[in-house]
């Protein structure tokens, strides 16, 4: 896949953004509150036990997590202590990945490109994250696994939004970070570019070796002025 026809800014009409690790530098947070749960039950774990959720619908988290970590009971109330958690976590500690602000002034802000957030975090998070940074000044359209049928590592939230938001796949691009999200954008079939925030360059293009890898916001940027 050629520089030239991923980043050509002529032919990009609109860009989707995955927003944990992607938009926001929120993984840890997330976490933090993994970690404070688990404690609760008297588990012993560290962040390296919850690396393979990153991505992760909630649908297809709890039952996993719980699994994993043998905690029976009610999926509703584990949901609800560790959205508690998490939620009082963002306070004052949810930021931008280093990079996108200045990226999105740079390259999108007057450039009439369409822009969405596709996420797997539900819509309740979502509204936490838009009361604690605003984050809907950056995005036109949003779409989270509450509203898709079929969360990702499926191409449905990303084939949903370029639907809802009138973008074909030849003219959209997506940033994405966690091997869910990378998978999940392959398969729709857009343009696709990881960023390593949470994967490195070979763990990126074991995925698929058609993803474009950029190591920050400036590569990304500097291959959009470049193109």
């Amino acid at each position: 896949m050629s520089a030239d026809r991923l980043y050509n800014t002529n032919k990009i009409h609109g860009i989707l953004f995955d927003m944990d690790g992607t938009v926001l530098d929120s993984e840890g947070l997330f976490d933090q509150a993994q970690l404070k749960l688990l404690n609760e039950y008297e588990i012993s774990a560290d962040a390296s036990d919850l690396s393979e959720f990153k991505g992760m619908s909630y649908k297809d988290f709890y039952p996993r997590f719980m699994s994993k970590f043998h905690i029976t009971g009610d999926v509703d109330s584990i949901r609800l202590k560790l959205r508690t958690y998490l939620h009082h976590i963002m306070e004052g500690n949810l930021k931008y990945i280093s990079g996108f602000e200045s990226f999105y002034s740079q390259f999108i802000e007057g450039k009439n490109i369409k822009v969405g957030i596709v996420t797997n975090t539900t819509r309740i998070s979502y509204d936490k994250i838009e009361q604690c940074i605003n984050i809907n000044k950056y995005f036109q359209f949003s779409i989270t696994a509450t509203e898709s049928e079929h969360p990702k590592p499926s191409p449905t939230p990303y084939l949903q939004a370029m639907n809802d938001m009138s973008l074909d796949k030849d003219n959209t691009l997506i940033i994405e970070d966690s091997k869910t999200g990378l998978i999940s954008a392959v398969k729709s079939l857009a343009r696709v570019i990881g960023i390593t925030t949470s994967l490195s360059r070979e763990q990126i293009l074991e995925i698929d070796d058609g993803i474009y890898v950029a190591e920050s916001y400036k590569d990304v940027g500097e291959y959009l002025q470049n193109s």
